[in-house]
């Protein structure tokens, strides 16, 4: 290899490592906004739950939870329109609000000098469960534990 194109792979990697970084900050931004979003509600007296179906064998089930706790408010039996009457029973001034309703920002990080669909499979590299945070630690030069802080949702 000659000095000029090991500097050019030297500028490539920095730049690679560098748009981890700015994803891994970016993703705790958003994540923290997130967060924000939900003590918002809560001081508004919103109660934010979780639960959907839980079929188990032939029978349609489903559940209700406290999305804070994991405790089952309400459960039972008959698909969306009994799950939509137990909330509509259990809630009647509409203050509950499901967490997959809650805003979940996603700001895009701009990839200088990286191709548009590198940087896509960058993303999805750093998104997916089979990545672990030692593996991103070791790439980008931070502590696993500061990658597991960025990488972290609640």
């Amino acid at each position: 290899m000659t000095d000029t194109t090991i500097r050019e792979q030297s500028a490539v990697d920095t730049t690679v490592r560098n748009f981890v970084q700015a994803l891994l900050r970016q993703r705790l931004a958003d994540e923290e906004a997130r967060r924000e979003g939900i003590n918002e509600l809560a001081r508004t007296g919103h109660r934010i739950v979780g639960g959907s179906q839980t079929s188990s064998g032939s029978m349609e089930t489903w559940e209700i939870t406290d999305w804070r706790t994991g405790d089952v408010i309400v459960g039972g039996t008959g698909g969306y329109e009994a799950y939509d009457a137990a909330a509509d029973r259990f809630d009647p001034a509409g203050m509950w609000v499901h967490i997959d309703n809650v805003d979940n920002p996603l700001t895009d990080v701009e990839h200088p000098g990286l191709p548009a669909s590198l940087a896509e499979s960058l993303q999805e590299w750093l998104g997916s469960l089979s990545t672990s945070d030692e593996d991103v630690a070791g790439f980008v030069g931070w502590s696993v534990e500061e990658v597991a802080r960025h990488r972290a949702e609640d």
